[in-house]
C-alpha cells in the first residue's frame, strides 16, 4: 500500500467515523430530546377569532341597548312632564 492509498483509506475511515457519530447523535436527540414547542394550532386560532367576533357583536348590542334605554328614559320624562298634576 503506497502513501496515496493510505491517505484515501484514512480519509474514508475518518469520514465513516464522522457519519456514524453524527447518526448516533441525531438518533439520540430524536429519541430522547424534548418535543418541539407547540405553535398556535388552527383550532385555537379559529376559536380566538370567533370569540373576538362574538365580543364585538356583544359590544354593539350593548351599545344599542344603552341607546334604547336612553330613548325610553327621555320618552318617560316627556310623558311625565306633559301630565297635569292633580
Amino acid at each position: 500500500m503506497n502513501q496515496t492509498e493510505l491517505m484515501i483509506a484514512l480519509g474514508a475511515a475518518l469520514f465513516a467515523a464522522f457519519l456514524l457519530g453524527w447518526l448516533a447523535g441525531w438518533l439520540t436527540h430524536r429519541a430522547g430530546g424534548a418535543a418541539p414547542a407547540p405553535g398556535p394550532d388552527n383550532d385555537a386560532v379559529g376559536r380566538l377569532a370567533a370569540a373576538e367576533t362574538a365580543a364585538a357583536q356583544a359590544r354593539e348590542e350593548l351599545r344599542e341597548a344603552h341607546l334604547e334605554i336612553e330613548e325610553l328614559r327621555a320618552y318617560i320624562d316627556r310623558r311625565l312632564a306633559k301630565k297635569p298634576e292633580a
